[in-house]
């Protein structure tokens, strides 16, 4: 069955209250605070408010809210920078089975409590130094519901700070990063999905190739092909955009590299064109000035993706729904609606490590009803073959990844791929039955902007590739195909 998540309009009044250390600033009563829950509707009736996450990059805060204007004033005035989405659904009122959920803050911890055990509430005041009772934020349940989920509250005894969790995958990354399980604190709303409109049938993803020679030699070329994507969203119905890795060629003490790449992908964000990108080895700090490798372990550096991170952090990415390391965008995925179908883009780490491939079999089985693009810098060969190698300094192979992720999940349809060759295709059965068609989507080209776009027709079940040119308006004559019986989910 095809699914697709709509736009909701939320009514409500509260107060708006934004913290500075550990006062708080009251911004005064928005009469009629309307939210707009872009393509997103609770599953709950009772609970209709969707709970806005933001995070505080530096010191992992975290300020969960009804309020869009609240959590935009924290983020432009007090560093809450990290904007996490909606984490789940709530009710800005009190009513049947509903009970208040409080919000403390203690200032010598920089950190926020949400509890909705009132002797939970007065022995955090009395006893833990939560001196600030900033009132009832929103109404949950105490007991579980057919519509409602598990709303888990997690410690992190490095940062004295406390977060929520909702999925598995969230959960298991909090417990991987070092964050203790406090256990169920309240019963919430998860998102909801309806039918789709007939007419939603086609649209346009786009995959953009290694672009390193371009960063280095010809930044005017990414950036002329980004202005193209932008001028003909409308025409083409982009809805998504991809990289497959090595944005950039290596890091400098300026990192000119990455500013160049990050000023012109600032016309996807004003475009609001959500984006992936899969990290290659040349944006990581293993690849020194000149192409060399760089001193040290060489593995160490391989994930060392700091500087790609401080230009490209996680609130940037505008589908992101979840990562498998807090504050890296090295592994997650992205979720968005076009079709009439809902699809998942899943970024891989390249040879990636064997808990974040464990991580991904988490993400997957909890959205079976995704249509799955997996997104990773190297996977085919230019003869179309999976790589068998970890490159000599990564971790697993991708045929390794391969084997025990990609073929395991019924959902997962595309591949996209870079780091070698030009071109390439190749066709697998899942062990499910599902065909996983995998692109190689490399060029290295030194002349023009080459741009891989995917028209999907979900009514059809077709797919159709080619590979296009905006700076010369030319077509490559390899990477052209036309696919059908694709048996969109």
């Amino acid at each position: 069955m095809k699914i697709f998540k709509f736009v909701a309009l939320l009514a409500g009044s509260f107060a708006l209250a934004a913290c500075v250390g550990g006062e708080v600033e009251q911004e005064g009563v928005i009469e009629e605070a309307v939210e707009v829950a872009s393509e997103a509707v609770s599953a709950c009736a009772e609970m209709p408010a969707p709970v806005h996450h933001r995070v505080k990059p530096n010191g992992g805060a975290s300020l969960y809210t009804l309020n869009a204007n609240e959590a935009a004033n924290a983020a432009t005035n007090h560093g809450f920078t990290d904007d996490r989405g909606i984490a789940f659904y709530g009710a800005a009122s009190t009513g049947t089975g509903l009970s208040p959920v409080y919000r403390l803050y203690n200032p010598t911890l920089g950190n926020f409590l949400w509890t909705i055990d009132e002797n939970e509430r007065d022995k955090a005041k009395t006893q833990y130094g939560y001196t600030s009772d900033e009132g009832i934020r929103f109404y949950a349940s105490k007991t579980s519901r057919p519509c409602l989920i598990p709303v888990y509250r997690y410690r992190s005894p490095t940062l004295n700070k406390h977060r929520f969790a909702t999925s598995a995958a969230d959960r298991a990354s909090l417990s991987a990063s070092g964050w203790l399980d406090e256990g169920v604190k309240f019963y919430a709303a998860p998102e909801a999905t309806v039918t789709p409109p007939d007419d939603d049938t086609k649209f346009t993803f786009v995959v953009i190739p290694d672009t390193q020679q371009e960063i280095v030699y010809a930044p005017t070329r990414f950036t002329h092909r980004l202005d193209w994507i932008v001028a003909n969203r409308a025409s083409l119905d982009v809805r998504f955009v991809a990289h497959s890795g090595d944005m950039v060629d290596w890091d400098t003490p300026d990192h000119i590299h990455y500013v160049r790449a990050s000023d012109a992908l600032v016309k996807l964000d004003t475009a609001q064109i959500p984006y992936a990108i899969a990290i290659g080895n040349h944006d990581t700090a293993a690849v020194c000035q000149g192409g060399s490798a760089c001193p040290g372990n060489v593995n160490a550096n391989l994930r060392n993706t700091t500087t790609f991170n401080t230009y490209f952090p996680t609130s940037r990415f505008s589908a992101l729904s979840g990562v498998y390391e807090a504050g890296k965008i090295d592994n997650s995925y992205h979720r968005f609606t076009a079709g009439g179908s809902s699809w998942m883009v899943l970024s891989l780490e390249l040879w990636a490590r064997t808990g974040a491939v464990d991580w991904a079999k988490t993400v997957l089985a909890q959205h079976p009803n995704d249509n799955v693009i997996v997104i990773t810098h190297s996977h085919l060969n230019s003869n179309g073959t999976i790589m068998q190698t970890n490159g000599g300094y990564g971790n697993n192979s991708p045929q390794y990844v391969f084997d025990n992720l990609i073929k395991q999940y019924a959902n997962v349809r595309l591949v996209f791929s870079g780091h070698v060759g030009n071109a390439a295709y190749r066709l697998d059965t899942g062990v499910h039955g599902n065909q996983i068609h995998q692109f190689l989507n490399c060029f290295h080209d030194g002349s023009t902007n080459p741009t891989r776009l995917v028209e999907i027709d979900t009514a059809a079940n077709t797919l159709s590739t080619r590979v296009y040119a905006p700076a010369t308006n030319t077509e490559r004559s390899d990477g052209k195909h036309t696919l059908s019986n694709m048996n969109w989910l």
